[in-house]
């Protein structure tokens, strides 16, 4: 499997479509390809390069990519919602 581009895509959507590959008894491939030089690209291919663990890898993606918003078109940044334990009724107040 060839991915052009590659820097457009999440690496999870990475690591799932790197993990359709292969399934038989064929050796087989996944080939990122991408222009950019920039850190954050970088990066993003050396965790791809280094590790299948799709929980090191959905971490690594937290890390550099932030949480993300609920609602928006944000992809990154840290969510402005707040949470409150209601575990009294009368108390449940936002």
């Amino acid at each position: 499997m060839l991915i052009e581009h590659a820097e457009r895509f999440g690496l999870s959507q990475l690591h799932q479509l790197r993990g359709r590959v292969g399934r038989g008894t064929d050796a087989s491939h996944c080939i990122l390809v991408s222009n950019s030089t920039n850190d954050n690209t970088i990066e993003r291919s050396k965790i791809m390069s280094e590790t299948t663990d799709g929980f090191k890898i959905a971490d690594t993606d937290l890390k550099l990519r932030g949480s993300g918003e609920l609602f928006g078109t944000r992809q990154h940044g840290l969510p402005n919602m707040k949470f409150k334990n209601c575990s009294r009724k009368s108390n449940c107040y936002f």
